[in-house]
Protein backbone atom coordinates (compact mmCIF):
# COMPACT_ATOMS: atom_id res chain seq x y z
CA UNK A 1 0.00 0.00 0.00
CA UNK A 2 1.53 3.27 -1.13
CA UNK A 3 -0.02 5.31 1.69
CA UNK A 4 1.37 2.92 4.29
CA UNK A 5 4.78 3.08 2.65
CA UNK A 6 4.77 6.89 2.89
CA UNK A 7 3.64 6.76 6.52
CA UNK A 8 6.36 4.26 7.35
CA UNK A 9 9.05 6.45 5.82
CA UNK A 10 7.84 9.41 7.84
CA UNK A 11 6.80 7.84 11.16
CA UNK A 12 8.51 4.44 11.14
CA UNK A 13 10.99 5.52 13.82
CA UNK A 14 8.12 5.79 16.31
CA UNK A 15 7.08 2.15 15.92
CA UNK A 16 7.07 0.00 19.06
CA UNK A 17 9.13 -3.16 18.46
CA UNK A 18 8.19 -6.52 19.97
CA UNK A 19 4.63 -5.35 20.56
CA UNK A 20 3.18 -8.90 20.69
CA UNK A 21 5.58 -9.77 23.51
CA UNK A 22 4.70 -6.60 25.44
CA UNK A 23 0.97 -7.27 25.13
CA UNK A 24 1.35 -10.90 26.21
CA UNK A 25 3.48 -9.87 29.18
CA UNK A 26 0.86 -7.29 30.19
CA UNK A 27 -2.03 -9.71 29.88
CA UNK A 28 -0.06 -12.38 31.73
CA UNK A 29 0.59 -9.98 34.60
CA UNK A 30 -3.08 -8.96 34.85
CA UNK A 31 -4.12 -12.60 34.67
CA UNK A 32 -1.74 -13.58 37.45
CA UNK A 33 -2.86 -10.70 39.66
CA UNK A 34 -6.52 -11.59 39.11
CA UNK A 35 -5.82 -15.20 40.09
CA UNK A 36 -3.95 -14.14 43.22
CA UNK A 37 -6.77 -11.76 44.19
CA UNK A 38 -9.43 -14.38 43.47
CA UNK A 39 -11.40 -11.97 41.32
CA UNK A 40 -14.79 -12.99 40.03
CA UNK A 41 -15.78 -12.18 36.43
CA UNK A 42 -18.34 -9.60 37.54
CA UNK A 43 -16.58 -8.56 40.71
CA UNK A 44 -14.70 -5.37 41.50
CA UNK A 45 -11.02 -5.68 40.78
CA UNK A 46 -8.23 -4.96 38.35
CA UNK A 47 -9.97 -6.48 35.34
CA UNK A 48 -13.22 -4.67 36.04
CA UNK A 49 -11.40 -1.35 36.46
CA UNK A 50 -9.19 -1.73 33.39
CA UNK A 51 -11.52 -3.24 30.79
CA UNK A 52 -12.99 -1.04 28.07
CA UNK A 53 -16.41 0.38 28.87
CA UNK A 54 -17.64 3.46 27.07
CA UNK A 55 -19.73 4.68 30.00
CA UNK A 56 -16.73 4.63 32.34
CA UNK A 57 -14.51 6.37 29.77
CA UNK A 58 -17.08 9.12 29.30
CA UNK A 59 -17.21 9.47 33.10
CA UNK A 60 -13.51 10.32 33.14
CA UNK A 61 -11.78 6.93 33.41
CA UNK A 62 -9.71 7.60 30.29
CA UNK A 63 -7.02 5.05 31.19
CA UNK A 64 -9.36 2.28 30.09
CA UNK A 65 -8.64 3.31 26.49
CA UNK A 66 -5.13 1.92 26.99
CA UNK A 67 -5.38 -0.64 29.77
CA UNK A 68 -8.05 -2.76 28.08
CA UNK A 69 -5.37 -3.99 25.67
CA UNK A 70 -3.65 -5.87 28.53
CA UNK A 71 -6.87 -7.25 30.02
CA UNK A 72 -7.12 -10.93 29.01
CA UNK A 73 -10.41 -11.92 27.33
CA UNK A 74 -11.02 -14.54 30.02
CA UNK A 75 -9.41 -15.74 33.25
CA UNK A 76 -9.68 -19.45 32.40
CA UNK A 77 -6.49 -21.50 32.31
CA UNK A 78 -6.97 -21.98 28.55
CA UNK A 79 -6.22 -18.31 28.02
CA UNK A 80 -2.55 -19.22 28.44
CA UNK A 81 -2.74 -21.18 25.18
CA UNK A 82 -4.42 -18.19 23.51
CA UNK A 83 -1.62 -15.91 24.72
CA UNK A 84 0.96 -18.34 23.37
CA UNK A 85 -0.72 -18.35 19.96
CA UNK A 86 -0.95 -14.55 19.95
CA UNK A 87 2.76 -14.32 20.72
CA UNK A 88 3.69 -16.75 17.93
CA UNK A 89 1.33 -15.32 15.32
CA UNK A 90 1.86 -11.69 16.24
CA UNK A 91 5.62 -12.18 16.18
CA UNK A 92 5.38 -13.78 12.73
CA UNK A 93 3.32 -10.88 11.41
CA UNK A 94 5.78 -8.38 12.84
CA UNK A 95 8.65 -10.25 11.17
CA UNK A 96 6.74 -10.36 7.88
CA UNK A 97 5.61 -6.73 7.85
CA UNK A 98 8.01 -4.94 10.14
CA UNK A 99 7.19 -3.29 13.45
CA UNK A 100 5.53 -0.20 11.97
CA UNK A 101 2.98 -2.05 9.83
CA UNK A 102 2.10 -4.40 12.65
CA UNK A 103 1.64 -1.40 14.94
CA UNK A 104 -0.71 0.16 12.38
CA UNK A 105 -2.66 -3.09 12.07
CA UNK A 106 -3.26 -3.23 15.81
CA UNK A 107 -3.87 0.52 16.00
CA UNK A 108 -6.71 0.24 13.48
CA UNK A 109 -8.24 -2.61 15.49
CA UNK A 110 -7.80 -0.63 18.70
CA UNK A 111 -9.49 2.46 17.24
CA UNK A 112 -12.38 0.39 15.89
CA UNK A 113 -12.81 -1.34 19.27
CA UNK A 114 -12.90 2.03 21.05
CA UNK A 115 -15.51 3.26 18.55
CA UNK A 116 -17.61 0.14 19.24
CA UNK A 117 -17.41 0.81 22.98
CA UNK A 118 -18.56 4.38 22.47
CA UNK A 119 -21.54 3.27 20.37
CA UNK A 120 -22.59 0.77 23.06
CA UNK A 121 -21.25 2.55 26.17
CA UNK A 122 -23.10 0.43 28.72
CA UNK A 123 -21.36 -2.79 27.56
CA UNK A 124 -17.82 -4.00 28.20
CA UNK A 125 -15.73 -4.55 25.07
CA UNK A 126 -13.50 -7.63 25.08
CA UNK A 127 -10.02 -7.48 23.61
CA UNK A 128 -10.53 -11.02 22.32
CA UNK A 129 -11.82 -9.80 18.98
CA UNK A 130 -8.69 -7.73 18.47
CA UNK A 131 -6.62 -10.84 19.10
CA UNK A 132 -8.76 -12.73 16.59
CA UNK A 133 -7.92 -10.19 13.91
CA UNK A 134 -4.25 -11.12 14.37
CA UNK A 135 -5.20 -14.78 14.00
CA UNK A 136 -7.09 -14.07 10.76
CA UNK A 137 -4.19 -12.09 9.33
CA UNK A 138 -1.77 -14.90 10.16
CA UNK A 139 -4.09 -17.49 8.62
CA UNK A 140 -4.34 -15.45 5.42
CA UNK A 141 -0.57 -15.13 5.06
CA UNK A 142 0.30 -18.67 6.23
CA UNK A 143 -2.77 -20.80 5.36
CA UNK A 144 -0.90 -24.12 5.48
CA UNK A 145 0.52 -23.58 8.96
CA UNK A 146 -0.63 -26.50 11.08
CA UNK A 147 -1.94 -26.37 14.62
CA UNK A 148 -1.96 -29.58 16.60
CA UNK A 149 -5.33 -29.90 18.30
CA UNK A 150 -5.00 -31.73 21.60
CA UNK A 151 -1.29 -31.80 20.65
CA UNK A 152 -2.06 -34.72 18.32
CA UNK A 153 -4.31 -33.82 15.37
CA UNK A 154 -2.65 -31.53 12.78
CA UNK A 155 -5.11 -29.05 11.26
CA UNK A 156 -4.18 -26.42 8.64
CA UNK A 157 -4.91 -23.05 10.15
CA UNK A 158 -6.96 -21.98 7.13
CA UNK A 159 -9.74 -24.35 8.23
CA UNK A 160 -9.80 -22.81 11.70
CA UNK A 161 -9.96 -19.38 10.06
CA UNK A 162 -13.03 -20.47 8.07
CA UNK A 163 -14.66 -21.56 11.33
CA UNK A 164 -13.79 -18.19 12.86
CA UNK A 165 -15.40 -16.38 9.91
CA UNK A 166 -18.49 -18.57 10.31
CA UNK A 167 -18.73 -17.68 14.00
CA UNK A 168 -18.28 -14.02 13.11
CA UNK A 169 -21.13 -14.30 10.63
CA UNK A 170 -23.40 -15.87 13.24
CA UNK A 171 -22.52 -13.17 15.78
CA UNK A 172 -23.08 -10.49 13.19
CA UNK A 173 -26.58 -11.80 12.47
CA UNK A 174 -27.80 -12.90 15.89
CA UNK A 175 -25.36 -11.52 18.47
CA UNK A 176 -25.76 -8.64 20.90
CA UNK A 177 -25.03 -5.12 19.71
CA UNK A 178 -21.58 -5.03 21.29
CA UNK A 179 -20.67 -8.37 19.70
CA UNK A 180 -21.84 -7.17 16.31
CA UNK A 181 -19.81 -3.98 16.65
CA UNK A 182 -16.70 -5.84 17.80
CA UNK A 183 -16.98 -8.26 14.88
CA UNK A 184 -16.96 -5.26 12.54
CA UNK A 185 -14.07 -3.76 14.50
CA UNK A 186 -12.08 -6.99 14.28
CA UNK A 187 -12.54 -7.21 10.52
CA UNK A 188 -11.85 -3.55 9.74
CA UNK A 189 -8.07 -3.77 9.97
CA UNK A 190 -8.14 -7.10 8.12
CA UNK A 191 -10.18 -5.53 5.31
CA UNK A 192 -7.87 -2.51 5.08
CA UNK A 193 -4.74 -4.66 4.85
CA UNK A 194 -6.03 -7.57 2.77
CA UNK A 195 -9.08 -6.21 0.96
CA UNK A 196 -7.15 -5.22 -2.20
CA UNK A 197 -5.43 -8.63 -2.32
CA UNK A 198 -8.74 -10.45 -1.89
CA UNK A 199 -10.37 -8.37 -4.63
CA UNK A 200 -7.40 -9.01 -6.96
CA UNK A 201 -7.50 -12.72 -6.21
CA UNK A 202 -11.23 -12.79 -6.89
CA UNK A 203 -10.84 -10.99 -10.22
CA UNK A 204 -7.91 -13.18 -11.21
CA UNK A 205 -9.84 -16.28 -10.24
CA UNK A 206 -12.80 -15.21 -12.36
CA UNK A 207 -10.56 -14.56 -15.36
CA UNK A 208 -8.88 -17.93 -14.87
CA UNK A 209 -12.26 -19.68 -14.71
CA UNK A 210 -13.37 -17.85 -17.85
CA UNK A 211 -10.23 -18.93 -19.70
CA UNK A 212 -10.79 -22.51 -18.56
CA UNK A 213 -14.38 -22.43 -19.80
CA UNK A 214 -13.28 -20.99 -23.14
CA UNK A 215 -10.56 -23.62 -23.44
CA UNK A 216 -13.06 -26.36 -22.60
CA UNK A 217 -15.50 -25.06 -25.22
CA UNK A 218 -12.72 -24.80 -27.79
CA UNK A 219 -11.57 -28.32 -26.98
CA UNK A 220 -15.10 -29.67 -27.27
CA UNK A 221 -15.80 -27.80 -30.52
CA UNK A 222 -14.68 -29.48 -33.74
CA UNK A 223 -12.33 -27.49 -35.96
CA UNK A 224 -13.09 -29.53 -39.10
CA UNK A 225 -16.47 -30.98 -40.11
CA UNK A 226 -17.20 -32.94 -43.25
CA UNK A 227 -20.12 -31.37 -45.13
CA UNK A 228 -20.95 -34.76 -46.59
CA UNK A 229 -21.13 -37.15 -43.62
CA UNK A 230 -20.69 -34.84 -40.63
CA UNK A 231 -17.47 -36.50 -39.49
CA UNK A 232 -15.31 -34.18 -37.36
CA UNK A 233 -11.68 -34.09 -36.35
CA UNK A 234 -12.90 -34.92 -32.82
CA UNK A 235 -14.38 -38.17 -34.14
CA UNK A 236 -11.22 -39.13 -36.07
CA UNK A 237 -8.14 -37.06 -35.20
CA UNK A 238 -6.15 -38.84 -37.95
CA UNK A 239 -8.56 -37.88 -40.75
CA UNK A 240 -7.51 -35.20 -43.22
CA UNK A 241 -10.04 -32.57 -44.29
CA UNK A 242 -9.93 -30.37 -47.38
CA UNK A 243 -12.07 -27.62 -48.88
CA UNK A 244 -13.70 -28.27 -52.22
CA UNK A 245 -12.73 -25.62 -54.79
CA UNK A 246 -15.81 -26.34 -56.92
CA UNK A 247 -18.35 -25.80 -54.14
CA UNK A 248 -19.71 -22.34 -53.48
CA UNK A 249 -18.99 -21.20 -49.96
CA UNK A 250 -16.77 -22.87 -47.40
CA UNK A 251 -17.38 -26.58 -47.58
CA UNK A 252 -14.79 -29.07 -46.46
CA UNK A 253 -14.87 -32.83 -46.74
CA UNK A 254 -13.12 -35.83 -45.32
CA UNK A 255 -10.92 -37.85 -47.65
CA UNK A 256 -13.72 -40.35 -48.24
CA UNK A 257 -16.17 -37.73 -49.52
CA UNK A 258 -13.78 -35.18 -50.99
CA UNK A 259 -14.15 -36.64 -54.52
CA UNK A 260 -17.50 -38.35 -54.01
CA UNK A 261 -19.97 -35.61 -53.18
CA UNK A 262 -22.48 -33.42 -54.92
CA UNK A 263 -21.04 -29.96 -55.40
CA UNK A 264 -22.87 -27.14 -53.67
CA UNK A 265 -23.84 -24.47 -56.18
CA UNK A 266 -25.26 -21.07 -55.24
CA UNK A 267 -28.72 -20.85 -56.86
CA UNK A 268 -28.39 -17.11 -57.32
CA UNK A 269 -25.31 -17.45 -59.46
Amino acid sequence: MKLLDRLERRFGRFAIPNLPLLIVMGQGMVLLLSWLAGEQPEGVGLINEWQLQGEAVLAGEWWRLVTFVVVPPTTDILVLFALYLFLIMGGSLESQWGAFRFNVYLLLGWAASVAAAMIAPEESASVGYLGSSVFLAFAWLFPEFRLYLMFVLPVPIKYLAWITWLVYGINLVSGDLIDQLLVLAATLNFAVFFGPDIALKFRTGRRRQQRRRQAAVAEATAFHTCSGCGLTDKDDPQMLFQFCSQCDGDHEYCQEHLRAHEHVVDAAR
